[in-house]
């Protein structure tokens, strides 16, 4: 994960598009991010959830300490948010979402859904998977008939909101 977002935003000067499902993986990949960042090794770009759902979850998440394994724990010994760091941004307002899709800084977008059939993530992938310095990186199943699986057969050209797009990313 670490070198995708080294090569993408920092080599590439790209967006990095993480289609993730709300419930489980979106919090592994912000998890994962977190301890990056703690260690310093995590390059200095925005991150954004983009999806109300994958925010909501989030919280409930930070609720149930309780729930989290000893790894988590232990993190949060030093770190009492381990779904939280400085430069990660929890959008809901789609107002805000639209602007990620016009912003030419490198970032790492995750957004829902994770087949990349339906949600925000559709909207970042019209506007992303044309540009070669751009990566689509699938976290989660794709079933075959999905968007996502025609992505990552290699198709090179997709049709999303009933638009076809090369795709560079």
């Amino acid at each position: 994960l670490l070198e995708v977002v080294i090569d993408t935003c920092v080599r590439k000067k790209g967006k990095l598009i993480i289609p993730s499902f709300s419930v489980g993986r979106t919090q592994e990949i912000v998890y994962s991010l977190n301890n990056f960042y703690n260690e310093g090794r995590l390059p200095k770009i925005d991150v954004y959830v983009d999806s109300p759902l994958s925010v909501n979850v989030t919280d409930v998440f930070r609720l149930h300490p309780e729930c989290f394994n000893e790894d988590i724990l232990e993190v949060m010994a030093t770190d009492p948010d381990p779904f939280g760091f400085n430069s990660l941004h929890y959008i809901q307002a789609v107002a805000q979402s639209k602007k990620l899709n016009t912003t030419g800084k490198p970032c790492v977008i995750i957004s829902a859904s994770g087949m990349m059939e339906a949600g925000r993530v559709k909207h970042h992938l019209a506007n992303s998977i044309a540009n070669p310095k751009n990566t689509v990186l699938a976290v989660g199943y794709c079933a075959p008939t999905t968007l996502g699986a025609r992505v990552l057969r290699g198709d090179k050209k997709v049709s999303i909101f009933g638009t076809e797009y090369p795709v560079r990313a």
